[in-house]
This record gives C-alpha cells, sequence and structure tokens, in this order.
C-alpha cells in the first residue's frame, strides 16, 4: 500500500441517489395531499413545497405545515398526514444504493484501505441511510457532524475523522457530489478530494478555490485508478 491509507465518503449522492429520491418523495406526497383534499396543481404545489425547502431547510420537521399556510388554507391534520404518508414510503422505496457502492466499498475493505463516513446533518438519521442501504456494517467509522455538534460540516470534523482511523488528512481521500460543502471542507482539513458528478450538484460550480476537488469521477468504482495514479 502507497500513499493512501483511507478513503472517506459523503452519504447523498455519493452512495445512492438522493436527489431522485427527494424528487419523487415530494411529488408523491403532493399527489396524496391532492387525494386528501388540497386545493392545488400538482406542478404548482411542487414548486411552493420546494420554495419551503429551500427557506426551512431539509432538517425542518413542519413543511407540510407551512405548505398550507403559504396557500393560504386552514391547517388540516388529515391533508399533513397524508403528506408524510406518501414522503416517507417514497422515501424507503428510492433509498437504494448505486450500483457501484456495495462492489467498491468491498473492494477498498479487501485491498487493505480503512474505508469511513463523513457526512453532515443528524447522527439518528444519517445511520437510519446507512443501515436501510446495508452499508452501516462495512465501514470502519462514521462520523456525522451532529457527533461534533454541529448539523454542517466544520474543518473539525474532517479532522477528528482521520483521527478515527489512525491515519494522517494527507493519506485519506474523501469522496463528495458537493464542491462547495464536503469538498470545500476536506480540503481544508488537507484531504487529498474526490468530486463525483452525480444528483443535483452534478452542474454546480466551485464558489471559491478550496472548493475545488483534486479528482473529478463520474463513478464510484473510478477511485480504483485514482488510488494507482497516487501510488505511482
Amino acid at each position: 500500500m502507497g500513499r493512501v491509507k483511507a478513503v472517506t465518503f459523503d452519504i447523498e449522492d455519493t452512495l445512492y441517489d438522493a436527489s431522485l429520491q427527494m424528487r419523487m418523495a415530494r411529488l408523491n406526497a403532493i399527489r396524496a395531499m391532492n387525494e386528501a383534499g388540497l386545493p392545488i396543481d400538482l406542478e404548482a404545489g411542487y414548486k411552493v413545497l420546494e420554495e419551503i425547502v429551500r427557506d426551512y431547510g431539509v432538517h425542518y420537521t413542519k413543511h407540510f405545515d407551512r405548505l398550507l399556510e403559504r396557500l393560504g388554507l386552514r391547517w388540516n391534520p388529515r391533508v399533513i398526514a397524508a403528506g408524510v404518508v406518501a414522503y416517507r414510503e417514497t422515501s424507503e422505496a428510492y433509498l437504494k444504493p448505486y450500483a457501484d457502492t456495495i462492489p467498491t466499498l468491498i473492494k477498498l475493505r479487501d485491498l487493505g484501505y480503512k474505508i469511513g463516513v463523513i457526512a453532515e446533518g443528524r447522527s439518528v438519521k444519517e445511520w437510519q441511510k446507512l443501515i436501510q442501504l446495508g452499508v452501516d456494517h462495512i465501514f470502519h467509522s462514521v462520523l456525522i457532524s451532529e457527533d461534533l455538534g454541529s448539523e454542517e460540516f466544520t474543518v473539525e470534523q474532517f479532522i477528528e475523522a482521520a483521527r478515527r482511523l489512525n491515519v494522517k488528512a494527507g493519506e485519506a481521500i474523501y469522496v463528495s457530489s458537493k464542491p462547495n460543502r464536503g469538498i470545500l471542507y476536506a480540503n481544508k482539513a488537507g484531504f487529498i478530494t474526490v468530486r463525483i458528478r452525480r444528483g443535483d450538484s452534478f452542474a454546480e460550480r466551485p464558489r471559491e478555490a478550496g472548493s475545488v476537488a483534486d479528482y473529478v469521477i463520474d463513478s464510484l468504482a473510478e477511485i480504483f485508478d485514482i488510488l494507482k495514479s497516487l501510488d505511482e
């Protein structure tokens, strides 16, 4: 084994198609709310819901309450419940790993690399995703930002992740689809960064020099080419 000793990953749009999952879940939620009596057409309702998610953030728990409010409608528990049920069921149905996720993780382990997850968000929620994806047991270390008291990435999180894997930052690769979030903080911490072009961040431009990844790939399997070139 050469320079790299650990390979770490973001979760959303890296291990599974979170963008498609979110889009379908929101669409099906509006459809179910329609059937329960929400008087708005599907496209218009979806647009308003997207705006609310943008305004309140993805971790907010009352998106559907705000939707009724914004449409000038009375609070309706039946309509909101219909949205919640459809959202959860669709989310679960689309929580499937990309075809190359599990083979790549297993091969990395077999080659002797330490593998980890470094993601932002709420710990229980992110662990739920890993368990449902069937990959939670594969990683040597999982560090979610909330474990260190923040719901968003911090440089400290990456430094702590390297410490837990018992490697230096420069001996670790970080793979993420988000240039201005995961990649930015991994770069600041001194990781070798790999941007995977997937999901809604596909066309996102780096907003600063620190958001530019060292490498860009389109599938996880390409990580082995990068490892090979780094070891030469």
